[in-house]
Order: structure tokens, then C-alpha cells, then sequence
């Protein structure tokens, strides 16, 4: 089987080691991960994602910058921002610039494995682990 690539872009603990969790039941998925803002803006410049996960905001960096250089390099990518209540005005301009969603920290992580499933549906990929 082809795995997809995926960029994981997040800098809080607690999060990632809830959204690794989450993503080892996607063996679809070759993740790479990066805390780094000069990083991400690198690895988006190397070669075109099928799936980014961002924070909104990342030191040095915001997660809509990241949502617009992933949908440059593949405009089927599938970008799903992480964010605070706070932060969800400015998540919900990047879904109208065309991420496909976000998601509230911490509740709403349980959520991204659901946008995984429904991406791995509709591009015909196995189901994820149980």
C-alpha cells in the first residue's frame, strides 16, 4: 500500500502525544512531525503533503501560512488547524481560504480522527486500526 504523507506542525506536549496516539491507528499515513516554524516552511517547500495538521498559532509562525504553502504545493491537500477557543475566528478564516477544518484543543481532538477516517474514505484507503 502507498502511504500518504502527513505533516504534523504542533509545539504543545500535551497535544502532540494525544494526536500521535491518534495517528497510530492510521498506518496509511507516513507522518513527519515538526515543532519548528523554519522547519515546517522547509519541509513545505521540499515536496507536496496529502495531509498537514497545524496549531494556529506555532512560535514564529501561523498555522494559515502553513494551510496556504501546503495548498500551493497540492490543492487537494488536506489541512486541519489545531486551536484554542480563543483562536477559533481565525481558524475558521483559514477553512474559508480553504483548509478543510479545524479543531478545538483539548476536547475536540477526538475529532480529528474522525476527518482522518472520512480522508482515508473518500480517497479509497483501508479503514484505520481499531
Amino acid at each position: 500500500m502507498e502511504r500518504r504523507q502527513l505533516l504534523f506542525i504542533e509545539d504543545e506536549g500535551y497535544v502532540l502525544s494525544r494526536v500521535e496516539e491518534l495517528l497510530r491507528a492510521f498506518p496509511q499515513f507516513e507522518v513527519t512531525r515538526t515543532d519548528d516554524a523554519e522547519k515546517a516552511r522547509k519541509l513545505l517547500a521540499e515536496k507536496p503533503y496529502d495531509v498537514v495538521i497545524t496549531d494556529v498559532y506555532l512560535r514564529g509562525a501561523s498555522g494559515l501560512e502553513f494551510s496556504h504553502k501546503a495548498l500551493q504545493a497540492n490543492k487537494d491537500a488536506c489541512v486541519v488547524l489545531i486551536t484554542s477557543i480563543e483562536n477559533a475566528d481565525l481558524a475558521g478564516k483559514a477553512v474559508k481560504e480553504g483548509a478543510f477544518d479545524f479543531v478545538v484543543k483539548p476536547p475536540g481532538l477526538e475529532r480529528l480522527s474522525n476527518i482522518l477516517k472520512m480522508y482515508s474514505l473518500l480517497k479509497g484507503l483501508p479503514p484505520p486500526e481499531q
